[in-house]
């Protein structure tokens, strides 16, 4: 897009029709002619001592470019799996290798189950052993309970018939007591109530004899001429056996109250023998109660020992739970086992860590698998190329003279040094059309459309360069360099997008080494001259 004269060369050759000219004298004619030319450029050299110094330019134009960059890049998988041991188990077969195609559902690896499967029967074992431990420890507990709630109301209701019989002893006991102290009064109780009999028999004869009396008075009293005397001698005996019969009386009643004491006394001593047959019976009673009682409490504590606590019921639930959970695991561990390890892709074998016959521990990488589907092309570009990369653009990927369709998939965030010390960024172009001919680790190109600039300004690829405050160009204005920092934007292999810095119809040096200053005066030259100075300054 900038203006460039075309270079003509004119030979002019003498002819001579008839005669042939010897290939020596061919040779002479050359060097002759060389010498002539060497000599005249000398001196023209020589002769141009204070010319400026000749530089090529272009024109800033505006125009279109397009910017596809070409690179190359290493073909790598976007997916990796490494496969790792589900089991602590002894590998069996690794049917793979590195650099193997695999299909998805083909095994890479599969192991010997016989140690997986003696622990799962260890554990079935174990837990049925559990099962049976705790359901009979629960069973016996039951009992337990059972036999308390038995032993508590036997033993409330043995209490209750032994204070029942206690009661009935005491009651018999204090009979008794009654009886022995009745046995050890009643003799003076007869003493008293013959002492009582006679004092009646003795007011008695007193009556009976002052009744006589009283009747002989009577009848002296009819013969008598002393009648007062004799009345009131009467008189004071019937009063003597008034009160005689008074005293009899209560002589009486005392005597009446003591013989019923001496009765009941005798009833006592005779009923004193069923008194002592009852009381033995009923402290043989006693004792068979105290000996069921002992036996109820000895049973009743017998049983709190045998009931489980919350926390021995818990420990059996734990135990069992953990039992469960183990037996669980050694079947969840022969059955992930006895299936192996399979592709969960079509995929290529990139790394195998084990051979048959080792411990593969859980946890330890066996196999790693890339994708074969998923492949692109890893490419570390520049800030410069990075500025016109954008997701998803089209890219054509060549691998072994045969073409594949891609697009820009993914762009890093980070930069790191290349190779020549530049920050590089890296890319990734996902292959859309993969196939088995691909191999990953080798290297391919990669022709990225960056786009289309229409109508802007445009200068070769080479008047354009950088240092420490950004991106320049050399511009002659006046017959003087001038140096201006631009902002470049697209570029192709032979031009570059000026956003900013240019304006169109400046002229740009397109040839600049450390000769070129800024400030200095210079000449432009036609491309033709400038091939000429060039080689002759060399």
């Amino acid at each position: 897009m900038f203006k460039k004269k075309e270079n003509t060369t004119v030979i002019v050759e003498k002819k001579r029709p008839r005669k042939k000219m010897k290939p020596g004298k061919v040779v002479l004619i050359v060097i002759v002619v060389l010498l002539i030319v060497w000599f005249g450029v000398r001196s023209m050299t020589k002769g141009s001592g204070n010319m400026l110094p000749a530089v090529a330019t272009a024109e800033v134009v505006k125009g279109d470019i397009t910017a596809t960059l070409d690179t190359s890049g290493t073909i790598v998988s976007e997916e990796t799996r490494v496969y790792a041991s589900p089991v602590n188990a002894q590998v069996g077969e690794v049917p793979v290798e590195v650099g193997q195609n695999v299909k998805k559902g083909e095994y890479l690896l599969t192991y010997d189950t016989a140690s997986l499967q003696k622990s799962y029967d260890i554990a079935a074992l174990q837990a049925k052993a559990e099962e049976a431990t705790g359901n009979d420890s629960l069973a016996k507990s039951s009992e337990s309970a059972t036999d308390l709630a038995t032993s508590s109301s036997d033993i409330h209701t043995l209490e209750d018939q032994i204070n029942a019989v206690n009661a009935e002893i005491s009651s018999l006991q204090s009979q008794a007591a009654d009886s022995e102290k009745s046995s050890n009064t009643n003799a003076s109780r007869q003493a008293r109530a013959q002492e009582l009999k006679a004092s009646i028999e003795g007011i008695d004869a007193q009556i009976s004899a002052l009744e006589q009396k009283i009747l002989e008075q009577e009848r002296a009293d009819a013969q008598s001429t002393e009648e007062e005397v004799t009345k009131n001698t009467s008189d004071k005996d019937r009063k003597k056996i008034e009160d005689l019969k008074r005293e009899k009386k209560e002589l009486e009643e005392e005597l009446k109250k003591v013989e019923k004491k001496i009765k009941d006394s005798a009833d006592i001593a005779n009923h004193m023998v069923n008194i002592q047959s009852e009381l033995t019976k009923k402290n043989n009673q006693l004792a068979d109660l105290q000996s069921k009682l002992g036996e109820a409490q000895s049973k009743k504590a017998g049983a709190e020992a045998g009931i489980l606590t919350d926390a021995a019921k818990a420990n059996i639930s734990y135990t069992r739970q953990a039992s469960k959970l183990t037996l669980e695991q050694t079947a969840d561990d022969l059955s992930t086992a006895q299936a192996g390890v399979t592709a969960d892709f079509d995929g290529i074998v990139t790394e195998v860590q084990v051979s048959p016959g080792t411990i593969a521990a859980e946890g330890n990488p066996l196999i790693t698998l890339a994708s074969s589907q998923n492949i692109c092309v890893e490419i570390p570009v520049s800030k410069y190329n990075l500025e016109n990369i954008r997701m998803d653009q089209e890219a054509v990927i060549t691998f072994q003279e045969k073409e594949y369709k891609g697009k820009v998939n993914y762009i890093s965030k980070i930069a790191q040094k290349g190779e020549t010390g530049g920050a590089m960024v890296t890319i990734k172009v996902g292959i859309l059309n993969p196939d088995d001919a691909l191999v990953l680790g080798l290297d391919a190109k990669v022709s990225i459309q960056l786009g289309t600039q229409t109508d802007t300004l445009v200068v070769p690829i080479a008047s354009v360069n950088a240092d420490t405050q950004g991106d320049f160009a050399f511009v002659v204005e006046n017959g003087i360099v001038v140096k201006k920092y631009v902002t470049p934007g697209m570029a192709s292999k032979e031009e570059i997008e000026i956003k900013d810095g240019l304006t169109a119809g400046e002229k740009v040096i397109t040839s600049v080494d450390s000769s070129i200053i800024e400030g200095m005066p210079v000449t432009e030259s036609l491309p033709g001259d400038t091939e000429s100075m060039v080689s002759t300054e060399e």
